[in-house]
């Protein structure tokens, strides 16, 4: 007999039965066996399909009308208060909040510390009745509210919600454990409180409150005002602000620190930066209840305003306290609240146009200047910078109007980068107080009509300028000097012993170019000849042949020849000496042959011709290119080679 037909999803399954049975090693039976064994499967599938149908019908059944207890109805408190007032005895604790913020309104009015709070709120919201038990119990089992300190609690606690909705407990303590519990308002049910809710109710309320004293944060602060009463000037008022102000010899400007008044004065940016943080980060010592007479605050000496970006608050500062020379009474103008603080956190306040001030006379970056003219005793030098394809900064002395140079030069890029920026780093020494003692302020000075102006130095910044001056130290005749910048009331005294006196060498061969001759790429020295001027005597003399070796007679041997040609194809100068009036005794000539990098015809080659005076030294001799008209000081590596070659001082 034929088996019946077999559907599609047996036949696969048939299928699956058979690879496991060739791969596995089991043996199954085949033809009508296999189909019965797939029919004792599905019949055992369908079983389990409906066992499990029923019993989830039987359990939705038994869970469906279940509903969870709501967890606000388990709440005692209000799950967002507004308001918390804890009372114990005479002592009364108000916590409110405020456009967010949780303030203290009793016993004094000031700003909460918000973690300190947020414990509170967190111990009233562990305060749930399913812990409790009722009142009932405990007088059915023989005990008493007085057995739970309740017949006459300790604390009263008040919670506001934001709704309105007020819950009132009474909370007592046991007085043989200690533990604490809590009657709930309508006197049924008595909740064990735990030790942390124990903590929270006897904490007292200055651990409610932040000890800092400004609500302006520092990096929001905008302006500081500063009054202080003064018996013998009055009140000397200084205001400082913030602001972003385009100034000549900046790129770009942020907000920096400046007085306002009594004058407009760039203040110092890392002092001022650090005490304006140090004031809104200003921290009570102890909140004392004190009057205004004891504590001096009806009319306090000092009173300090701090300015916000929407905010303003003002701090005023009274008598020491008795005993503690080191504290002071001090109170904020809208508020009642009495406290101390450290007298020497208001240090550079008490004297901010000294301590504050900026110590740099003039702030500019060095490579925006353009050009500079420098003044001294009615001459003056002038020098531009040249603009350059490649990006090096080139500087020239130019032939301006009134200026000491005659020539038009190239100045040397190293030594006015070195005036610039020791110009640009000028910062004001720092000197005793007046009342003596360790403290040193900033040499920060009035400047006066009677200020003596000795040199000047106008620095261009394209169509912009500064001009800086220089008067002596009227108590030092050092080498500090009062450097301002024009049309400022404060000058400082600075050291200006980097600046070489840069400020008033108005010499265009202090300025020049080291470099007196450089020959061009290609081209090389091919003759050299040593003259003694006295009776015309040719003391060396020396070729470069076509193949590149030296031929040298006298003092040149080819050795020495080949030595001093290559020191000779760039000649420095270290030094330019100012003119004397008695001409230099120039006793030899050193002539030179050039050779052009075209070839060696004689109209590729060009002379230079320098007097050379007796050597100063084995390391010193004066040269003077004849086409130039400057004496300069050789450099030191090429006059080592120069020198043996004439006559020294000891032959």
């Amino acid at each position: 007999m034929r088996p019946p037909l077999i559907s599609g999803a047996w036949r696969s399954d048939l299928s699956a039965f058979r690879f496991l049975s060739s791969h596995s090693g089991l043996r199954f039976p085949s033809g009508v066996a296999e189909v019965n064994i797939l029919m004792r499967f599905s019949r055992t599938t369908l079983i389990l399909l409906v066992a499990n149908l029923v019993a989830f019908g039987l359990v939705w059944k038994a869970t469906y009308r279940h509903t969870a207890a709501n967890v606000s109805q388990q709440l005692l408190f209000p799950a967002t208060p507004a308001k918390v007032i804890l009372t114990d005895g005479a002592d009364r604790l108000v916590l409110e909040k405020r456009s967010s913020l949780w303030h203290i309104s009793e016993p004094f009015d000031w700003l909460a510390n918000s973690w300190a709070v947020q414990r509170l709120l967190d111990e009233l919201h562990d305060c749930r009745t399913e812990t409790s038990f009722l009142a009932a119990e405990s007088k059915a089992n023989g005990s008493s509210l007085e057995a739970y300190g309740l017949a006459k609690p300790r604390w009263t606690l008040k919670v506001t919600s934001e709704t309105g909705t007020t819950t009132e407990v009474k909370i007592g303590q046991q007085s043989s454990t200690k533990n604490v519990f809590l009657l709930t308002e309508d006197g049924q049910r008595i909740i064990p409180l735990r030790e942390s809710m124990s903590a929270a109710l006897e904490a007292k309320p200055e651990t409610y409150r932040v000890d800092k004293i400004f609500e302006v944060a520092d990096f929001e602060a905008r302006a500081v005002s500063v009054r202080l009463r003064k018996t013998e000037e009055g009140e000397i008022t200084t205001s400082l602000t913030s602001e972003s102000r385009p100034r000549p010899g900046r790129r770009t400007q942020l907000p920096e620190w400046r007085f306002e008044a009594p004058y407009d004065f760039l203040a110092d940016a890392d002092a001022t930066t650090k005490a304006v943080s140090d004031l809104a980060n200003l921290r009570a010592v102890k909140f004392l209840p004190l009057s205004e007479e004891v504590s001096g605050l009806s009319s306090p000496s000092f009173r300090l305003a701090l300015e916000g970006n929407s905010r303003r608050q003002v701090l005023l500062v009274g008598k020491s306290v008795a005993g503690f020379p080191n504290l002071v009474c001090a109170k904020l103008e809208d508020n009642v609240a009495t406290f101390t603080i450290e007298a020497r956190s208001l240090t550079d306040w008490l004297r901010p146009r000294e301590a504050l001030a900026a110590t740099k006379p003039i702030d500019f970056e060095p490579a925006l200047v353009t050009g500079f003219t420098i003044t001294s005793a009615g001459r003056s030098i002038t020098l531009h910078r040249l603009d350059s394809a490649s990006g090096d900064s080139r500087w020239e002395i130019p032939l301006a109007p009134g200026s000491t140079a005659t020539k038009r030069r190239e100045a040397d890029v190293r030594i006015v980068n070195h005036f610039l920026d020791a110009l640009s780093q000028l910062r004001a020494t720092r000197r005793k107080a007046p009342e003596g003692g360790a403290i040193t302020l900033p040499s920060i000075v009035t400047l006066s009509t009677s200020t003596a102006l000795m040199q000047t130095v106008e620095l261009e910044f394209g169509s912009e300028k500064i001009v800086v001056g220089f008067s002596d130290d009227p108590e030092n005749g050092g080498a500090t000097r009062l450097v301002y910048a024009k049309g400022s009331p404060l000058g400082a005294i600075c050291d200006v012993s980097l600046l070489s006196n840069g400020q008033q060498n108005v010499e265009p061969q202090a300025w020049r170019n080291r470099i007196v001759a450089e020959l061009p790429q290609g081209a090389k020295v091919s003759g050299l000849r040593i003259t003694d001027r006295t009776d015309g005597k040719v003391l060396g003399e020396a070729r470069l042949r076509p193949d590149g070796n030296w031929t040298g007679s006298g003092r040149l041997e080819p050795a020495t020849a080949r030595r001093l040609a290559t020191g000779m194809s760039e000649v420095k100068a270290t030094e330019f000496p100012a003119r004397q009036n008695a001409a230099p005794d120039w006793k030899y000539e050193l002539r030179i042959t050039d050779q052009a990098a075209t070839g060696a015809t004689a109209a590729s080659e060009t002379f230079r011709t320098y007097l050379c005076a007796a050597p100063l030294t084995p390391r010193s001799v004066l040269l003077r290119d004849e086409t130039d008209g400057d004496d300069f000081l050789l450099e030191t590596t090429l006059a080592e080679i120069l020198t043996p070659l004439l006559e020294t001082a000891g032959r």
